[in-house]
């Protein structure tokens, strides 16, 4: 219980954080937008590892093609 609301405060704090200093990228060029995305990627991969002991598995990543456009969707488990 105690775990759960500290992941609560810090993940949902930083998320916020990360946003509003991201908010202005909107007017940047796409790779600043994009690194904001990929620091709030790291930030809940971090929180949930970290706090709940997580596993994260990620299935079929050598199938990704590069140079393309594609779609990802994304199937998970919750108890």
């Amino acid at each position: 219980m105690i775990r759960n609301l500290i992941f609560s405060i810090l993940f949902f704090s930083g998320i916020i954080t990360i946003s509003l200093f991201f908010l202005p990228a909107f007017f940047l060029p796409k790779k600043i937008i994009l690194f904001g995305g990929k620091l709030i990627g790291y930030w809940t991969v971090f929180c949930l590892k970290f706090f709940l002991s997580t596993n994260i598995i990620i299935k079929g990543k050598e199938n990704i093609i590069f140079n393309k456009k594609f779609f990802i969707a994304a199937s998970h488990q919750s108890m």
